[in-house]
């Protein structure tokens, strides 16, 4: 009868801790030697977080005792596989998703992992995003307005640090991953902007951080009543016509007018009290057409409530900023 590789293995370590002195008093499983620790490598269980075979003297399950010289030859307490394969025996786990983070896919577990203690938790090399930017540069996460969880070193609360579906590893396609922490609520109405509804949070969004308040991805005011300039609005007109306010007639540039009377440059384009676009329109969803909201910004603590009713042609806004208004494409209204 052959014995196993594992038995001769375990006799080879039993047989020399008998000749250095025996077992240790209590053993943490049958045929097991312990004493690794407590006899010569007490700096491995130093540290909070401690790899479960190292915190039970259970060395051998990854060391295995070749021969009767490891306290004098290097080498001679060899690891019973190579790379990711020797984590693979306890951590379950194939990089068989679509996208692989480089050091799981090339089985490099200890870029990040330290295989025996770590001052932080799951053993990893450094704390939060400090890890990540051993490999990814931190520069180009410095924006004077930063997404919450990167202001906060969590890159894990977006990213999968081993595989994903998604690209970029993120835990989430498109607003999925966003409502993870985002009310969904801001995505449902009667009315939905067009990138909203399309998931494309990114389209208006830096997923990291930005110049610009609000991480937007281009200017925009932070006010609702200002002095007209075109270059104000440059997330807008990334999508919408640069001409929108422009011209105070029109019958091509927008659908927003009386006849050919622009209304959208009677509101917005003033020297002195111009409007935000985001004063009457929601820029995620809305309850009434058009993205119109149901209130505005007033007075104090008063806040202008509007009504909106489209038709085929034009519609009616009954706002307390001002007497109810009618607009018609087709046949201008007179309103008093």
């Amino acid at each position: 009868m052959t014995a196993s590789p594992l038995f001769l293995s375990v006799t080879a370590a039993a047989f020399w801790l008998l000749l250095t002195g025996g077992f240790a008093a209590a053993s943490s499983l049958p045929g097991v030697p312990d004493g690794c620790n407590t006899r010569c490598h007490k700096s491995k269980v130093r540290e909070a977080f401690v790899h479960g075979p190292v915190g039970s003297d259970d060395c051998i399950s990854c060391h295995n005792p070749t021969g009767l010289e490891h306290p004098k030859q290097r080498g001679a307490f060899r690891l019973v596989a190579e790379g990711a394969k020797l984590c693979s025996v306890c951590h379950e786990g194939k990089a068989d998703k679509k996208v692989v983070h480089p050091p799981v896919a090339k089985g490099a577990c200890l870029d990040c992992h330290d295989v025996h203690q770590s001052p932080y938790r799951m053993q990893l090399k450094a704390d939060g995003a400090a890890l990540c930017f051993g490999c990814h540069d931190e520069e180009k996460f410095k924006a004077t307005h930063r997404h919450a969880p990167v202001a906060e070193g969590s890159c894990l609360g977006c990213h999968d640090p081993h595989q994903s579906d998604n690209r970029a590893l993120l835990k989430g396609s498109g607003a999925g991953l966003c409502f993870i922490c985002h009310d969904k609520k801001m995505a449902e109405g009667v009315s939905i902007h067009g990138p909203v509804a399309a998931g494309g949070c990114t389209d208006c969004h830096a997923p990291h951080g930005s110049p610009f308040y609000k991480i937007l991805k281009n200017a925009f005011p932070e006010q609702f009543y200002l002095p007209y300039a075109q270059e104000n609005f440059a997330l807008c007109f990334d999508c919408h016509t640069k001409d929108l306010a422009q011209d105070k007639r029109t019958d091509t540039i927008t659908g927003f007018r009386n006849g050919d009377r622009n209304l959208h440059n009677l509101h917005i384009n003033k020297p002195d009290k111009g409007r935000s676009c985001k004063t009457c329109h929601d820029p995620h969803a809305a309850l009434q057409p058009r993205l119109i909201k149901e209130r505005i910004p007033g007075f104090g603590t008063w806040e202008i409530p509007i009504r909106y009713t489209k038709t085929d042609t034009g519609g009616t806004c009954v706002a307390g900023c001002h007497k109810p208004k009618s607009y018609d494409r087709l046949r201008a209204v007179r309103n008093p």
